[in-house]
C-alpha cells in the first residue's frame, strides 16, 4: 500500500526532486572532501540511502541536500 500524503506530484516530478537533491548534495560533498564527482556518485549509488531516496514512499526526495547528506553520513558511520 502506498502512503498518501496528498501529494499532487507525479512520479517523474518526485524523481526530478530526488535527482536535484542528490546532485546538490554530491556537489557539496565533492568540493568539501576533494573527491571527484563521479567517484562520489558511484559511492553514493552503492548506498542504502540511494535506494531509500528513490523509494518515493519514504519521502526522502522531499528533503533538502543537507538532510540527505546527513542520512548518508550516518549510514557511512554505521549508525
Amino acid at each position: 500500500m502506498k502512503a498518501n500524503f496528498g501529494d499532487p506530484l507525479t512520479e517523474s516530478q518526485m524523481e526530478a526532486c530526488a535527482v536535484m537533491a542528490m546532485r546538490m548534495m554530491l556537489e557539496d560533498f565533492s568540493a568539501e572532501k576533494e573527491c571527484p564527482f563521479p567517484e562520489a556518485l558511484v559511492r553514493f549509488a552503492e548506498s542504502r540511502t540511494y535506494r531509500t531516496l528513490f523509494d518515493y514512499d519514504t519521502r526522502l526526495w522531499a528533503e533538502g541536500p543537507d538532510y540527505l547528506r546527513g542520512v548518508w553520513m550516518r549510514e557511512e558511520a554505521g549508525a
